[in-house]
C-alpha cells in the first residue's frame, strides 16, 4: 500500500520541502488550477507517483503551474527512463537528475526528476505545466537569473519562480562535464555565503544559508554533449 501524502512529505524533510516549494514557483502551491488529466499526469502516477505539492508559478515570464510527485523507491534514473519511453521522448541523460520537454496539443509541460540526495533510492518529479501559447510568448528573449542568485556558470534557458513559496528555479547551458559545472556553481554559492550539505555528490548539491535552501544538479545530454545545470532556491518560509 502506498503511504499517505503526509507521510510522503515528511519522509523527505527539508529536501522535498524545498523542492515542493520550487514547483510552486512556476506554478502555484496549495493544489490550485492544475489539470489532474492528461498523459504526463497519468503516466506519474501510474508509476506510484504521489502528487504531494501543486501552485501558481511564471514560467519564462509567463503564467504557468507547477506540481510536484514524490516517488519511494524508485530512483530519480528509473523514473526518467519510464517516463521517457511512455511519453516517446529522447533517452534522458544518465546521471543526477533529468530534465524533459512534453508537447500535448495545446500545452508544454516540462518534466524536472530529481534524486532525494540522501541515498535512498528515492526521487521527486517536478511538472511545469503551461499552454503553448504562453509557453511561445517570451520563447525569443532568454531569460536571465532569477533575482536572488549569485553569478552561476552557464546561460539560461529555462526560469521559473512562486512569489507564494519564495522559491526560484533555473536550468542553463554550461560548459565542461557535469561534475565541474556543479562545482563552478557551488562555488559561486559558497562565496555568497552558502553552505554545503554533507548528503552533496559531485553533480548533485545540497546548499544552506540560514532558512534559504538550495539544490544543484548538471548531466550531459548523450546525444549532443551540452551539459545542463539546473539550480533550485528557496528563501525562508513560504505559504501553502
Amino acid at each position: 500500500m502506498r503511504p499517505p501524502r503526509r507521510l510522503l512529505a515528511a519522509r523527505c524533510g527539508k529536501w522535498i520541502l524545498m523542492l515542493a516549494a520550487l514547483a510552486p514557483l512556476l506554478s502555484s502551491h496549495a493544489l490550485f488550477f492544475f489539470r489532474t488529466k492528461g498523459r504526463v499526469a497519468d503516466t506519474l502516477n501510474g508509476l506510484g507517483g504521489t502528487r504531494v505539492y501543486s501552485t501558481p508559478a511564471e514560467v519564462n515570464g509567463s503564467p504557468g503551474t507547477l506540481s510536484a510527485y514524490a516517488f519511494t523507491g524508485r530512483d530519480a534514473h528509473e523514473v526518467s527512463a519510464v517516463l521517457t519511453k511512455q511519453l516517446k521522448l529522447p533517452p534522458a541523460p544518465r546521471g543526477s537528475g533529468a530534465l524533459l520537454t512534453y508537447k500535448d496539443n495545446d500545452r508544454v509541460q516540462r518534466l524536472i526528476v530529481l534524486p532525494s540526495g540522501q541515498g535512498s533510492g528515492d526521487c521527486i518529479a517536478l511538472v511545469f505545466d503551461q499552454s503553448l501559447r504562453d509557453a511561445q510568448r517570451n520563447a525569443d528573449a532568454p531569460p536571465a537569473w532569477p533575482d536572488g542568485f549569485p553569478p552561476l556558470p552557464g546561460t539560461p534557458r529555462f526560469t521559473a519562480v512562486c512569489a507564494n513559496t519564495r522559491t526560484a528555479f533555473a536550468s542553463a547551458d554550461a560548459h565542461g562535464a557535469p561534475e565541474d559545472a556543479a562545482q563552478e556553481a557551488a562555488a559561486a554559492l559558497q562565496a555568497a555565503g552558502w553552505h554545503e550539505t554533507p548528503a552533496s555528490t559531485p553533480a548533485f548539491r545540497l546548499f544552506s544559508d540560514r532558512n534559504r535552501l538550495c539544490a544543484v544538479f548538471a548531466s550531459r545530454d548523450p546525444k549532443t554533449g551540452q551539459t545542463t545545470l539546473s539550480v533550485v532556491q528557496r528563501n525562508g518560509a513560504g505559504g501553502n
